[in-house]
């Protein structure tokens, strides 16, 4: 079969290599959509603890080629997504029910091979029935299920004003989902025009480029700060700007992947003093059924998020221009 690899940090090439083959509780799902994602790029600088050479790809869909002996709950022609996420259920986080932090945690397409290939091998546990659901928007469920996790922690109040950094595809997710909880207003941020112009498309009450005059209109906004900010950024300057935002008993979804070594500065007297709600909010957990539900029989549209479809022999220069923030909105690779 044809995969694109990480051979190392900041080098990558397509291979041809033998099919895998299921063991006893594993699945060969036969690809036929997979998305790109920032934390693709994380994996391809070196910036995530990742065993090179690597197939990167954690966001796809597909259909259930071959069983291992012991499935049973697929079978061959099943149209199927994946939790990416492998948990061992044994260690002290997962007999809390805090897998996501799972002390022996394998995550396909960073420690183990992803789905940038034509076909992947997936544990029976992480599959999910997506009869349906067209494969293009399914490749998307994984990312969905990541902001369906972050509203869980802290529900977007009915009728509340909500602040979203970012208008890329998390932004843009956050977004839709604050719509549907019913957030009364809506301002997002970014530095792409034609991101903003999807954002206002998709229904933000606001839609600002982050320049000299971005404080003033935000104010201008909500003078009494917003209720529920949001950063799909990963960038420490935008969060320590955007705290400041919080309305009185306000919440903050730090959503986006900052650099690990990052630090901002917070006044601790005005965290206390109005009441902030600081939540962290990493990958999905549980939440995979969620956004099936969401998306199937078109429920939940996701096409508006899609900018090119590729192919798997594509993707080197459409990867490359992705690392270096030449790309605007999801790309998916498209296997026929």
């Amino acid at each position: 079969m044809k995969a694109f690899f990480i051979t190392e940090p900041n080098m990558f090439a397509l291979k041809e290599i033998e099919k895998p083959a299921p063991k006893n509780d594993e699945v060969l799902v036969k690809v036929r959509a997979s998305g790109f994602c920032g934390t693709d790029i994380h994996t391809f600088k070196g910036e995530h603890p990742t065993i090179y050479p690597i197939i990167p790809g954690h966001e796809f869909s597909g259909i259930v080629e071959e069983i291992g002996a012991s499935v049973t709950t697929f079978k061959n022609g099943d149209a199927v997504i994946a939790d990416p996420n492998i948990f061992c259920e044994n260690c002290y986080y997962c007999k809390q029910n805090m897998q996501i932090h799972c002390e022996n945690i394998k995550v396909l397409g960073n420690t183990m091979n992803g789905a940038f290939a034509e076909y992947v091998i997936v544990p029976e546990r992480c599959l999910f029935h997506a009869d349906k659901i067209d494969f293009i928007c399914g490749a998307m469920a994984e990312p969905l299920a990541c902001v369906i996790n972050s509203y869980n922690k802290a529900s977007v109040p009915l009728g509340g004003s909500v602040l979203i950094y970012g208008a890329g595809t998390i932004g843009l997710m956050h977004l839709m989902i604050c719509l549907r909880a019913g957030a009364s207003t809506i301002t997002i941020v970014d530095i792409k025009p034609a991101q903003l112009e999807i954002a206002k498309t998709i229904g933000a009450n606001h839609a600002f480029m982050s320049d000299a005059n971005l404080e003033r209109k935000l104010k201008e906004i909500q003078p009494r700060g917003y209720s529920y900010v949001v950063d799909a950024s990963g960038v420490p300057e935008v969060i320590e700007k955007a705290i400041p935002h919080l309305a009185k008993s306000g919440t903050f979804i730090a959503f986006g992947a900052c650099p690990e070594e990052s630090k901002i500065s917070i006044n601790p007297f005005h965290l206390y003093y109005n009441d902030w709600k600081l939540i962290g909010s990493y990958a999905l957990e549980k939440t995979m059924p969620q956004s099936i539900a969401l998306l199937k029989d078109g429920g939940m549209d996701l096409s508006v998020l899609i900018g090119k479809t590729i192919t798997l022999d594509e993707m080197p220069k459409h990867f490359l221009e992705f690392c270096q923030g030449k790309t605007n909105n999801k790309i998916i690779v498209k296997f026929e």
